[in-house]
């Protein structure tokens, strides 16, 4: 069971630094808005990132009642990006 964790950790973990090396390559745009939108992009490749993380942690660790807290975070980039896509909709 552990294996299967750690292969999931690790798939979603990759698509994260895929996700972070497209956002790097794309041109951002100039004015005000550039601020939001490097940080929409980065709350997406956060969101992959952490959520690897949780299923690394869940499989590599014995006791998992301490990285329970760790569960927070991907729902933590999930509404940092919400919130960027909300006021750059807003314009």
């Amino acid at each position: 069971m552990r294996l299967l964790e750690i292969l999931a950790g690790a798939t979603l973990v990759l698509v994260g630094l895929r996700t972070a090396w497209r956002s790097v390559r794309e041109i951002q745009p100039q004015g005000p808005g550039r601020v939001l939108m490097a940080l929409h992009e980065t709350a997406r490749a956060g969101w992959w990132l952490s959520l690897g993380g949780l299923f690394l942690a869940y499989g590599l660790v014995g006791d998992t009642t301490q990285v329970r807290w760790f569960v927070m975070v991907p729902i933590a980039m999930a509404g940092l990006r919400l919130l960027s896509a909300t006021f750059l909709r807003r314009g």
